[in-house]
């Protein structure tokens, strides 16, 4: 197995060209658990110019909740970066042994990060969803610029798991987990949408 390498100690050139290079991982899974770590940073950014400020005092509670919140998540989406290249390894290896019984063990963890994601990306776009009315409307194209990141992490990752899932020999396993992801996409989506459609003017 290739020696793991920790994208977070590198510069993110290095991330970029490991991507584009003609090796299988870090592909479309990492690829997203990126892209939601940059959903919940530039969603941090806007709170950061928004705690503080005496006149969002009244939102001030759940702001630092949210502060707080999005700094896990942003944690999680690294973990899950690392996490997804690993699983996949896992499996390439699960595969080439050719036991059956180990395959389909490694395919559900590997199904299993790019669901995670799905679902953390889901929560972030919700808590932006929250904060639309709460932040400095100076930031606002910021925050919309979030809430797209975090809808396309959760596709992104939607996408690599539909691969792993159509592989399973669970059938019924596998369409409840296509039909739990439809509804994840579908809430995480909305929230987008309402972060989008919503002008800050509507708070003043």
């Amino acid at each position: 197995m290739p020696d793991e390498k920790d994208y977070l100690s590198l510069p993110f050139k290095d991330f970029l060209a490991d991507i584009a290079a003609k090796t299988p991982a870090p592909g479309g899974g990492s690829t997203a658990a990126a892209v939601g770590a940059m959903a919940a940073s530039l969603a941090r950014m806007v709170i950061e110019y928004t705690v503080g400020k005496e006149r969002f005092s009244v939102h001030e509670v759940v702001l630092q909740e949210a502060r707080r919140e999005l700094v896990r998540a942003q944690e999680e989406f690294q973990r899950l970066l690392a996490e997804d290249i690993r699983a996949y390894r896992r499996l390439e290896a699960a595969r080439r042994a050719g036991d059956p019984a180990v395959t389909e063990e490694a395919l559900r963890a590997a199904t299993a990060v790019p669901m995670e994601n799905v679902v953390l990306a889901g929560a972030v776009a919700a808590r932006l969803d929250e904060l639309k009315t709460k932040v400095n409307a100076l930031l606002y194209s910021d925050l919309q610029v979030a809430a797209i990141l975090a809808l396309a992490s959760a596709r992104a990752a939607c996408t690599t798991a539909r691969v792993n899932i159509a592989a399973i020999t669970d059938r019924k396993e596998a369409q409840r987990l296509l039909d739990r992801m439809d509804l994840l996409i579908a809430r995480a989506g909305q929230h987008r949408n309402n972060v989008l459609h919503f002008s800050p003017d509507q708070a003043a």
